[in-house]
């Protein structure tokens, strides 16, 4: 009995050892690609040529986040200014993907609801585009 209880601790934390680590680092990759790509693209869309996130800018970054960061198409939602923003006032963006599990074993650390189901990005900045 004794021997088969430390048999079973063994492979617990063993698994948390090595697995434990991977789900973290994907959960942190995944947030850092959503903050780059949509950083990049704010200030694509805020010089003055654009003035706005234009369709190409926002097939840009799904088109990363697919292609780099290999993500579901389905599980990014970007939301933004797409209207033409003159010169001193904000163009605005909040990219959401959905989120990787962080924990391996939720039910036995009492996380089960506190993960958030999406990463999600906001940024602003003041366009410089030249309205008239």
């Amino acid at each position: 009995m004794k021997a088969a209880l430390v048999e079973m601790l063994t492979v617990y934390i063993l698994m948390l050892l090595l697995f434990q680590p991977i789900l973290h680092d994907i959960y942190s990759t995944r947030a850092n690609a959503v903050e780059m790509v949509l950083d990049s693209a704010i200030q694509k869309a805020s010089n003055a040529d654009n003035g706005r996130f234009t369709p190409e800018i926002i097939d840009e970054m799904r088109g990363t986040l697919v292609h780099t960061f290999l993500l579901d198409e389905s599980d990014i939602r970007f939301s933004g200014t797409t209207a033409l923003t003159p010169r001193g006032e904000y163009i605005e963006g909040k990219l959401s993907v959905k989120s990787t599990p962080r924990w391996l074993f939720r039910s036995m650390f009492g996380s089960v609801d506190r993960d958030p189901p999406e990463i999600v990005r906001y940024a602003k900045q003041m366009s410089e585009a030249l309205v008239r």
